[in-house]
């Protein structure tokens, strides 16, 4: 575990920004198998994504968010803006600076009507839990509603337990001030199963 309380950015309420509609995406052009349309500017996936022209391309994607992973190489994205952030997929990596830069650029993204892919090497640990936290603080979510909203988008949530314990924390320094999923000392280490993680999840009041 970090050695002191990480320091994540404050909870902000969200604001909706006047964006220009996105083209719809072509019907005939269905989302690769493991990507995630969690909000309609922002998708989750591998880094395999980020060389998929045809969805780059259907999906208006002008940004890519790189969690610890470089995107793979795509001479048809010119026009792609890339964001590489340091983040190792271990329970003793501190997550917060990485969190508030990448609220920070997805708050951008947004802002100027575009579109971003975060990514890491498989989408289910340090990407996930980046978007989870911007969940958190952008939209209001509790942990659990947030780990929810990423299961039914699709996307495998499966977060180191320290990344886990870290957003728990989070949520009790901002949402709701008590944690709605308990992950102990050594939990999760080697199983990741979303199940057990929901499982432990309070009510809330």
């Amino acid at each position: 575990m970090p050695s002191s309380a990480p320091s994540f950015p404050p909870f902000t309420p969200y604001v909706q920004h006047n964006r220009t509609p996105l083209p719809p995406r072509s019907n005939s052009r269905p989302l690769p198998a493991s990507v995630s349309r969690i909000l309609p500017f922002l998708f989750l996936g591998p880094v395999s994504a980020t060389s998929n022209g045809p969805f780059l391309t259907s999906a208006h994607v002008t940004h890519i968010l790189s969690i610890g992973k470089s995107p793979a190489p795509n001479p048809t994205a010119a026009a792609i803006t890339y964001h590489r952030l340091g983040l190792l997929d271990k329970a003793s990596a501190d997550m917060a600076a990485v969190v508030a830069q990448s609220v920070a650029i997805i708050d951008a993204v947004e802002r100027d009507g575009g579109v971003v892919l975060v990514h890491c090497s498989a989408a289910i640990s340090r990407s996930l839990a980046v978007v989870a936290a911007y969940l958190m603080l952008r939209r209001g979510k509790t942990l659990r509603a947030a780990l929810e909203e990423l299961t039914r988008g699709g996307a495998v949530v499966a977060p180191n337990a320290g990344f886990l314990r870290q957003l728990g924390a989070m949520e009790e320094s901002g949402v709701g001030g008590k944690a709605t999923v308990e992950v102990g000392e050594g939990e999760l280490e080697g199983t990741r199963r979303v199940g057990d993680v929901l499982g432990k999840a309070g009510v809330d009041e």
